[in-house]
């Protein structure tokens, strides 16, 4: 316990210290703006669950602080990566268990998205939680902790993204149902049954009712039978969306290998397990199927690739990965096992240094590019585009954020020649409007007739423009 508590506390701290100067970005902006204090709420869309709003919740009702988001989010990624690999202590009375903590701990992405108002890494922390609680609940059937965990850890998993639940779900469920244990499976189910709950009465509140947030949820996330695999591994190092019209880049060859390395160390790991007749064969198994579950949903299922999809699957890997590492070593001839000991120190130096070589190119840039949008909203304010009032275009859910304003976000098409109806509607009601723009020619018709004014003073990203509505400034377009 000593070991996993002090891998917790380090990977608090690297957030602390890496990473909780960086601005919001947009999905975090949505989840954060619904119930920051003063800022109108962005939009919420079909895909998106209420599990990212509430864990922000008890710091964003107090303040609009970043910071105090990033502290506070830090401290309970922290506090979870402890919870979750808790329950496998029992299970597994080694340094395994830290070892895996640590080697998921140590990936950019985990530290990245620590403190971030997002839900995947909690969904990764719930799928190892759920998997070590159920398989707890099948070793002490009379407990009823171990069931309590796992309704628990099920249920916070569906809250952050009931989709990936359910995916994560299905191997226990498949197991319980091979061991005819019943207590662990309704367990799960019940899990399930209360993260849903809210997403379900959310349907019929806002989207017409759970087909048709089903339908819209599947449009926006492109899903349907794809293979996304060489997307993902182009953004093994960033970016932090693999999607048109971002262009990803070639495949990062470095990175190929510690994301090849995970398969063959789990099955290594297994195959360590078998040969030793160990009782936590079936454990390190049931964990190695979730991952490759939760994988397989993405992989083949949406049609783009953003690297956080796959911290579930990362996080569960992490625990046969550390057998195959650990029984690699044990293997040998005893003269040959520390040479053995020594190769695996030195290749998980060489994983953690190029987690770290990523983190030190993406961070800065994400301060960079995500600064600007506090720099645009000030200097859209100092147009008189202030409170009530509503952005619209690139980047404006973060823009309004700061503006405090309403938004509607573009991300690449502005639609037809038709005024957004938006904009008509907060025209209508005597708001202040302003589109943001990254280009300087109008990007959408509508816009030919409007004031151009170009944002001056943004460093860093490129020239920015607002386009105010025609009777809005007697000053001409900028040029």
């Amino acid at each position: 316990m000593l070991a996993l508590g002090v891998v917790a506390v380090g990977y608090g701290l690297v957030q602390l210290l890496v990473t909780s100067r960086v601005p919001l970005g947009w999905d975090e902006t949505v989840y954060v703006s619904q119930v920051a204090r003063g800022v109108p709420a962005a939009v919420f869309s079909a895909p998106r669950a209420r599990g990212t709003v509430l864990l922000v919740a008890p710091v964003s009702l107090i303040t609009d602080s970043v910071i105090a988001v990033r502290v506070y989010l830090s401290l309970v990624s922290a506090a979870c990566l402890a919870a979750a690999f808790w329950p496998w202590l029992r299970l597994r009375r080694s340094l395994i268990v830290p070892l895996a903590a640590a080697l998921f701990a140590v990936q950019w992405l985990t530290i990245f998205y620590g403190n971030e108002a997002m839900p995947n890494p909690y969904v990764a922390f719930g799928a190892v939680a759920s998997v070590g609680w159920f398989l707890r609940a099948v070793a002490e059937p009379r407990a009823w902790t171990p069931r309590v965990g796992l309704i628990a850890a099920l249920a916070v998993t569906a809250l952050m993204r009931p989709f990936d639940a359910v995916w994560i779900a299905l191997p226990l469920l498949a197991a319980g149902a091979v061991k005819r244990r019943r207590g662990p499976s309704l367990s799960a189910l019940c899990g399930l049954a209360i993260g849903w709950a809210e997403w379900i009465v959310e349907a019929y509140v806002s989207y017409g009712g759970p087909l048709a947030r089903l339908h819209g949820a599947g449009a926006e996330n492109e899903t349907g039978l794809h293979f996304s695999l060489v997307a993902h591994l182009r953004a093994l190092d960033g970016p932090l969306l693999c999607r048109p019209p971002v262009d990803c880049g070639a495949v990062p060859r470095l990175d190929v290998l510690w994301f090849a390395a995970i398969p063959v160390l789990a099955m290594a790991g297994l195959a360590v397990l078998r040969h030793q007749r160990s009782p936590y064969l079936p454990a390190a198994a049931l964990a190695t199927t979730t991952a490759a579950t939760i994988a397989a949903s993405y992989l083949l299922i949406v049609g783009y690739a953003a690297p956080r999809f796959l911290l579930p699957a990362y996080a569960l890997a992490a625990l046969p990965v550390a057998e195959g590492i650990t029984g690699l070593c044990r293997l040998p001839p005893r003269r040959l096992r520390v040479p053995a000991v020594v190769v695996a120190v030195v290749s998980i130096a060489a994983y953690a240094g190029l987690q770290a070589r990523t983190l030190a190119r993406l961070v800065p840039y994400e301060v960079r590019v995500r600064s600007a949008d506090r720099q645009v909203a000030d200097r859209v304010e100092r147009l008189g585009v202030t409170a009530p009032c509503l952005l619209y275009g690139h980047d404006a859910v973060q823009i309004a954020y700061y503006a405090r304003c309403s938004s509607r976000g573009i991300w690449s098409d502005w639609g037809g020649a038709q005024t957004p109806t938006a904009i008509t509607a907060a025209l209508a009601a005597g708001r202040h409007v302003a589109v943001i723009s990254r280009t300087k020619k109008a990007p959408a018709p509508f816009l030919t007739t409007w004031q151009r004014r170009k944002l001056t003073g943004v460093t860093g990203t490129g020239h920015w423009y607002a386009f105010l509505p025609p009777a809005a400034s007697a000053h001409p377009p900028a040029r």
